[in-house]
C-alpha cells in the first residue's frame, strides 16, 4: 500500500502550480543618495512592457541648529552657560547635542518672557531647572541653586 503522502503529491504538476517570474531591471546610479522621481521617457514597442522607474534616492543632510543673531538670546545663553563646563565635558556626543539644542530652545522662550512688561521670575526658573535636569548625576539642590542664580542674572538683565 502507498503512503499518504505519496497520493497527495501524485497529482501536483510544478509546472502548472507554480507562477511565471518576470525579470525586472532596476537601474544602477553611480551616487545613491540622490532623489529622483523622474519616469523614464523611453517608448516601448511592445505593449506588455511597463515604463522603467528610477529607484528614488535619498539625500541625507546633517541637521543643522539655526543660528539665532539675537544678542539678548546671546546674552542670555552664556549667563546660562556659565559654571557647567564639568559637567557638559563628561555627557556623550548625543546628550551634548540634545543639551546645547534644549538650551537655545530655553534661551529663546526666555527671552519671549522677557520682552514682555512684566516678568515673571518662576517661569524663568522653572525653564531653567527643567534644563539643567538633562545633566546626569548632579544633585538636585544643587540644580535648583544654579538654576535661581541664572534666573537672578537674567533678571538683571531686564532691569538694566
Amino acid at each position: 500500500m502507498a503512503n499518504p503522502k505519496e497520493k497527495k503529491l501524485s497529482g501536483f504538476k510544478p509546472e502548472e502550480q507554480l507562477a511565471p517570474q518576470v525579470e525586472v531591471e532596476i537601474p544602477k546610479e553611480k551616487e545613491p543618495t540622490e532623489i529622483s522621481t523622474e519616469i523614464s521617457t523611453e517608448e516601448k514597442t511592445d505593449a506588455s512592457e511597463k515604463p522603467k522607474f528610477k529607484i528614488p534616492k535619498v539625500y541625507r543632510k546633517p541637521t543643522q541648529i539655526p543660528n539665532y543673531q539675537d544678542p539678548q538670546v546671546q546674552k542670555i545663553e552664556k549667563i546660562m552657560e556659565q559654571g557647567l563646563g564639568d559637567s557638559f565635558t563628561r555627557l556623550s556626543p548625543i546628550a551634548k547635542q540634545e543639551f546645547k539644542i534644549k538650551g537655545e530652545q530655553v534661551a529663546m522662550k526666555i527671552n519671549e518672557l522677557m520682552k514682555k512688561t512684566h516678568v515673571k521670575a518662576k517661569k524663568i526658573l522653572k525653564l531653567i531647572f527643567e534644563w539643567l535636569k538633562i545633566l546626569p548625576g548632579v544633585n538636585k539642590f544643587f540644580l535648583e541653586q544654579e538654576a535661581k542664580i541664572k534666573t537672578d542674572e537674567i533678571i538683571s538683565l531686564k532691569q538694566k
